[in-house]
Order: C-alpha cells, then sequence, then structure tokens
C-alpha cells in the first residue's frame, strides 16, 4: 500500500450486476430498508456469518512530514500537547470516565451517510461540494439493533485538507465537519475518505478539545455511502411520495400538525430549511426522520416494485465503498431491525458566531457520553 495516498476500496466485480446496484443504491438512501430489498430479492438468508463488515479498508491519509494521520480504522491520529511532546493517548477497551468503567462494544460496525449538497454556488475554493447530512449508522451485529448519529453540518471541529492527486495532507484547521469532504477534492478524488477520517477523530475524541482527555475511543469509520441531495426528491418522489407529519411550520412545506406528502420542491425544502425552523439542529432531526419515513415507505414495496421505481435514480445519484460482500451480509442484520426502534441521535451543542462565521460548539461532555453509551458497554 502507498503511504503517499489515501486508498479507496473496491467496488463490487460485477459492476453489471443490476440487483446489486439496486441494493447499494437503496442502502445510501435507507440505511436500514436495504435488508429488506436483499430478502426480497435473494430469499431467506440463513447464513449468519457477517465478517465481511470487519474487514477494515480505511484510508491512508499522510501529513505533510510523511507521517500517517491514520494508517487503519483502529490508530488514531497523533496528539500535540503545548509542549511540542506527544501525550499516551491510546485507544482502549476498557475506559474509567466519572467513575464509570466502560469496555468497547466489539460488535458495532459504523457507515458513514452524507448527503453532498452540489449545488454550483456551494464550491469550496474549487475543490468539490460540501457534505450538507452527515449521519452515522451504528449497526450492533449481535442484538440486530441500530442507531443513527446525526452530526450538524456546521460542527466545528478538526478538518483536513487534502492535495487532491496524492492524498497528502496540506493543512489542519479548526472548521466546519461538513467541509471535510470538499476538501478532499471530489468524489472521484479523496473526498470520501477525507470525510471518514474527520468523521472518526471527531467520534474518538481525537481532536483538540479544551479539557483534553487522557484517552481516546475506539469508534473506527471505514465504510460509507453517500447520495447527492439533489437526487433524494427523484428518489421520494419515484416511490410515491414520503408522508411526514410536521412538527414546526415550514414555508413551502406545510404548517405544524399537518401531514404532508414529500416529493420533488417540497421535499427539498423540507430537508434543507433551517433559517426559519430552528436551525441546524433542528433540521438534523428532520433528516434523520426523513430517511426513516422513506425506508417505511420502502418496506411496503416489493423487488419488482424497487427496481422499476428506484434504480436510474439511485445509479446516478449514489456513491458506496461498500462491496456486494459487505451489502449482503449488513443486509442479514438490517432486515431484521425493526424501524421504528432505531435510536435516534443529534450531537448536541450550541449556535455560535467566531470570527464572523457561524458554528455550531458541540457540548463535549453530552457527546462524550452518548459516545460511550452507543460503543461501550458499562461493567459497573
Amino acid at each position: 500500500m502507498d503511504n503517499q495516498t489515501l486508498k479507496r476500496s473496491n467496488k463490487p466485480k460485477n459492476s453489471n450486476h443490476k440487483l446489486l446496484k439496486i441494493l447499494l443504491g437503496v442502502f445510501c438512501i435507507l440505511i436500514i430498508g436495504a435488508g429488506i430489498c436483499v430478502y426480497a430479492i435473494y430469499g431467506i438468508i440463513t447464513d449468519d456469518d457477517t465478517s465481511s463488515l470487519f474487514e477494515e479498508s480505511s484510508p491512508i491519509i499522510v501529513s505533510n512530514d510523511e507521517k500517517p494521520i491514520a494508517t487503519d480504522a483502529a490508530q488514531p491520529a497523533a496528539q500535540t500537547d503545548s509542549a511540542g511532546k506527544e501525550p499516551a493517548v491510546v485507544l482502549q477497551n476498557s475506559i474509567t470516565h466519572n467513575g464509570i468503567t466502560y469496555v468497547k462494544n466489539e460488535n458495532v460496525v459504523n457507515i458513514l451517510f452524507l448527503g453532498i449538497d452540489t449545488n454550483s454556488d456551494r464550491k469550496v475554493n474549487m475543490m468539490g461540494y460540501r457534505s450538507d447530512m452527515v449521519m452515522v449508522c451504528a449497526v450492533d451485529v449481535e442484538l440486530k439493533t441500530a442507531t443513527l448519529i446525526s452530526i450538524p453540518r456546521d460542527t466545528r471541529t478538526t478538518v483536513l485538507k487534502v492535495d487532491e492527486d496524492t492524498g497528502v495532507v496540506t493543512e489542519t484547521l479548526d472548521w466546519k465537519i461538513n467541509t471535510a469532504y470538499s476538501y478532499g477534492g471530489g468524489a472521484k478524488k479523496y473526498s470520501y475518505p477525507n470525510a471518514m477520517v474527520c468523521v472518526q477523530m471527531f467520534l474518538e475524541r481525537n481532536i483538540t478539545l479544551d479539557t483534553p482527555l487522557d484517552f481516546s475511543l475506539d469508534v473506527p469509520v471505514y465504510l460509507y455511502a453517500g447520495i447527492d441531495m439533489d437526487g433524494i426528491p427523484h428518489v421520494a418522489s419515484s416511490v410515491g411520495g414520503v408522508p411526514i407529519t410536521l412538527e414546526k411550520s415550514i414555508p413551502g412545506v406545510g404548517s405544524t400538525g399537518q401531514t404532508v406528502n414529500l416529493k420533488y420542491d417540497n421535499s427539498v425544502l423540507y430537508l434543507t430549511n433551517r433559517h426559519e425552523t430552528g436551525g441546524d439542529l433542528d433540521r438534523a432531526r428532520r433528516q434523520q426522520k426523513f430517511m426513516l419515513s422513506l425506508a417505511t415507505k420502502i418496506k411496503g414495496m416489493d423487488a419488482p416494485q424497487i427496481i422499476i421505481s428506484l434504480y436510474d435514480d439511485l445509479n446516478r445519484y449514489v456513491n458506496t465503498n461498500l462491496n456486494a460482500d459487505q451489502m449482503l451480509d449488513l443486509a442479514k442484520i438490517l432486515m431484521q431491525v425493526d424501524i421504528d426502534t432505531i435510536n435516534l441521535i443529534t450531537i448536541p451543542g450550541e449556535g455560535k458566531k467566531i470570527d464572523g462565521t457561524y458554528f455550531i460548539l458541540h457540548d463535549e461532555e453530552a457527546t462524550l457520553q452518548i459516545l460511550l453509551d452507543v460503543y461501550y458497554t458499562k461493567t459497573n
């Protein structure tokens, strides 16, 4: 493996296999509903082996002094204190925090889900577009449960800029998490791997914190699925619309308490409006609600309907590094997950302008507790 590059995982070998393309695409849109499609097409799967999901193929990102920042999903970025010395921060299976001991749950696999804003007005330094929907789907393969963790797009954290030709880090800065995608040079360059590394650093608390921790969490992120946000209304319309009961009035969509059927224009307004509906945190919660409602809608469709209704849109708007084996293994789990039991979490924080730029400053203690609860188990 070339240490100067950030490696991308291979796509399924049989790229012409339409059914697998459909499954991969539906997963990106639904996250949870993909298993239903596999079940419908291939029938009951009796093999319980899901080992392919733990075959880590995470990217390599290299700093400008040739030092690897993330060489695999089990190694964190090096941290440096004010004296220039690297503290003894290691990933630990056992962690004690606030008098409680936690042990890592080895049965959880993460999939990073990104909604990419391709509006030409949103390009950043001509390097690519931003990921305005950032979710991590944490799936417990043993308990057959899932948690969706939304990270508000304006969350201020450590972001890497990388050379779009080599994957070498050119700059490290504190900025909005949604710019990690743009600073990778685009979907065909290093945008997805760079977003994975930056999200992993955020989840592992392996970043600059006001109160530095003496440990890092172990939360590998090496699988992703992304969709061009322009494709979501097409998918919603292809399935006949996504029903949503509005918790707040949204201009162009409807009034509080009204049940609306989201298709083209009104789905875009529902997913993107933040200035008149409570800001970025409220929008992140609406995005979660939309995804689950879409999953429920497609769950009620049979395989032929899915193929006819969704294939063209999904093939056009979806990117993922899940290979066919990983998709099928994930389906074995997800088809057993009750959508109504999925835990929805949004990283908490408060908005603040810093030097004229609006950020979400996440609550560090609350965020740490959320991650311990999702990825670790209490032992006392």
